[in-house]
């Protein structure tokens, strides 16, 4: 129609407004949408985070290992969504939008749901057991709305270093994150699978990585060049961190704390021995080590 009819055009918009305007059945989901969110604002700032997607730029630099694998078009759960790729701050946690710039185009995706629009998939990563959207929060968003199990969606997976779940904390992404670094620079977790190195306190792994970094410098012969990273973690393991946690397993002092782990007091063991003679312990001390390590080594730590 070349020169169109008023009337007619006056019928799309009155057709537009049904769908789009402010009294529509979109506009209202909208509305609703953003009162969960200043609720669920109000939680999180109790709670102590921050009521946002996961940001999957810094996760997965600590935590992506290899090339991504296409594991083509697929059912994903909604639950298990919980990260951006490039838009973490405009949703929250429940994927509901967070300011009214998003309004118009979550308002036209939840209009042609409701007429039974075809919808393509939807872009994701998987980061561990944990989806990221590369393309389509809308689509995303009005699906949880709604109250959807799945969407269908095209997946991109990256192998995770460190267990990703989507029931994770928020509180947790220090520890998880922590970890994931001193894996990629240490490459333990190929060096060494299925051994778990985890601090209970993030900030530790800095001094894990030097001690380290020191056994590989002073584990070698006169003269000698330091050891390559991969051999030297797999000799500090066999030398040094299996032999003072095989100790520690069989002197049953875990069950007095039990939220530490093993290698947090391999860790306070070896800084406490290198405090006292200036050096880490060689493998033939270990049995003076383990004979004194309730009165020398553990007390300071139990009590702290």
């Amino acid at each position: 129609m070349s020169d169109l009819d008023p009337e007619f055009l006056q019928q799309q918009d009155r057709q537009m407004a049904a769908q789009f305007g402010e009294d529509s059945p979109a506009a209202r989901q909208f509305d609703r949408a953003r009162r969960r969110v200043v609720v669920h604002d109000i939680m999180a700032f109790l709670r102590g985070y921050r009521n946002h997607l996961l940001d999957f730029g810094p996760l997965s630099e600590s935590l992506a290992s290899g090339e991504p694998v296409d594991l083509g078009i697929q059912d994903v759960p909604l639950k298990a969504i919980r990260g951006s790729v490039d838009r973490y701050q405009e949703f929250d946690m429940a994927f509901l939008p967070k300011h009214e710039g998003l309004r118009d185009r979550w308002q036209r995706v939840a209009a042609a749901r409701r007429y039974g629009l075809p919808m393509r998939p939807v872009e994701l990563y998987k980061l561990g057991d944990v989806y990221f959207v590369k393309d389509g929060h809308h689509r995303v968003s009005v699906a949880r709305l709604h109250g959807d199990e799945t969407i269908q969606a095209h997946v991109l997976e990256l192998t995770s270093r460190v267990p990703l779940h989507p029931d994770l904390n928020p509180k947790d992404l220090p520890d998880i994150q922590a970890y994931g670094d001193f894996l990629r620079v240490t490459k333990a977790d190929e060096i060494l699978p299925h051994v778990d190195l985890r601090l209970s306190e993030p900030q530790y792994y800095a001094r894990l990585l030097r001690h380290i970094a020191l056994f590989r410098y002073l584990n070698r012969e006169p003269g000698e060049e330091p050891r390559e990273w991969p051999e030297a973690v797999r000799a500090w393991y066999e030398q040094l961190y299996r032999p003072i946690c095989e100790m520690i397993r069989a002197s049953g002092v875990m069950k007095r704390f039990p939220k530490r782990t093993r290698t947090d007091l391999y860790l306070w063991i070896t800084t406490h021995f290198r405090q006292l003679n200036n050096r880490l312990p060689r493998p033939d001390e270990l049995d003076e080590i383990a004979d004194h390590l309730d009165d020398t080594y553990l007390a300071p730590f139990w009590n702290g």
